[in-house]
């Protein structure tokens, strides 16, 4: 029998990374987890069969010396979202762009062959009336799209090589349950605050957002790494599908519909800047993604999981929740 791949998920120790790492484990792969714990160690690590490795991506010694051995790399390393990245930007722009441009370096180096950045659809920018494919024209409005569509372009800029084979995966937003469930996320806040509160806050409500389950997430990065070299290599593909490009009024709408009692205040303002229709076909026929999560059963879960306690405190400080838009 062949040895299993030995896969490598920088920035692992998150709400994705986790998911990712389970579905990678039962791909039959071998997965080392490297991870900085900014926000702490998290108790699924522990029980996960995962080796683990403390260390920031930003120490090249230590990534150097990390990446030897593998076969697949995958770059989750980030400040993730507005208010981390302005909060500090100089982090941001270390982590997201230049530790992710060295790492995938480093990775080539190492002879490793496969290599994915998690991007995000929010590199698009505010694009009415438009359907954004993988070929639109980038034009990020946050730091944090800023950093992800520069470190895109120094990874897929690497002359290629047959021999390393790196892939771009822009993430539409995440929702949904999984070991380390983040609140700071659209669906997931709005999901909690129905559920304890009784009332949700939809700002304006006219734009929109597409969205993707984070065990859809994980699913389509093991698609991407099992996918022949060359139908990935030197790819970008958007992660998520055209049915879950929702307008916020008519999320307001179904979570108020799936949660019993539910208020929705609508907050008459401007469109919130970030507001694009991301097109989703390239990964449903290169890849033939397919979300099996509704966005109902997503709702329905977190929902579940906050009555019965599954998530200890859904307003812990590390989720860096943050008053206003909706994020």
């Amino acid at each position: 029998m062949p040895s299993p791949k030995k896969t490598l998920i920088a920035g692992g120790a998150g709400y994705l990374g986790l998911t990712l790492a389970r579905a990678l484990l039962a791909s039959g792969r071998e997965v080392t987890i490297l991870d900085s714990l900014l926000h702490g160690l998290p108790p699924a690590l522990t029980s996960l069969n995962v080796n683990f490795l403390e260390g920031d991506i930003r120490d090249i010694s230590l990534t150097h010396r990390a990446l030897q051995g593998f076969d697949e790399v995958v770059d989750l390393a980030a400040l993730v979202g507005e208010p981390a990245c302005d909060a500090s930007p100089a982090e941001a722009n270390q982590v997201n762009y230049l530790a992710a441009a060295n790492l995938a370096a480093a990775a080539e180096t190492a002879g490793v062959q496969r290599f994915i950045l998690a991007s995000t659809d929010s590199c698009y920018g505010a694009r009415e009336n438009e359907k954004l494919t993988e070929l639109s024209p980038l034009a990020p409005l946050s730091l944090y799209a800023r950093t992800k569509a520069w470190a895109e372009a120094a990874i897929l800029s690497r002359p290629p090589r047959p021999d390393f084979q790196p892939t771009v995966l822009r993430m539409a937003t995440i929702y949904g349950l999984a070991d380390r469930t983040r609140f700071d996320l659209a669906v997931n806040l709005l999901t909690r605050e129905a559920t304890l509160k009784k009332r949700i806050k939809i700002f304006s409500g006219e734009q929109w957002r597409p969205l993707v389950h984070v065990a859809d997430a994980a699913r389509a990065f093991v698609l991407a790494l099992d996918a022949p070299p060359a139908l990935v290599s030197g790819q970008i593909f958007n992660v998520g599908s055209n049915e879950q490009n929702v307008q916020f009024k008519d999320l307001g709408a179904l979570i108020a519909k799936v949660i019993p009692e539910t208020v929705v205040e609508t907050i008459p303002e401007p469109p919130d800047l970030r507001d694009y229709w991301v097109d989703f076909d390239k990964i449903r026929l290169i890849l033939r993604f397919q979300p099996k999560y509704s966005l109902k059963a997503g709702i329905l879960e977190l929902r579940k999981a906050i009555i019965e306690g599954q998530i200890p405190d859904p307003y812990a400080a590390w989720l860096v929740n943050y008053p206003g838009k909706q994020p």
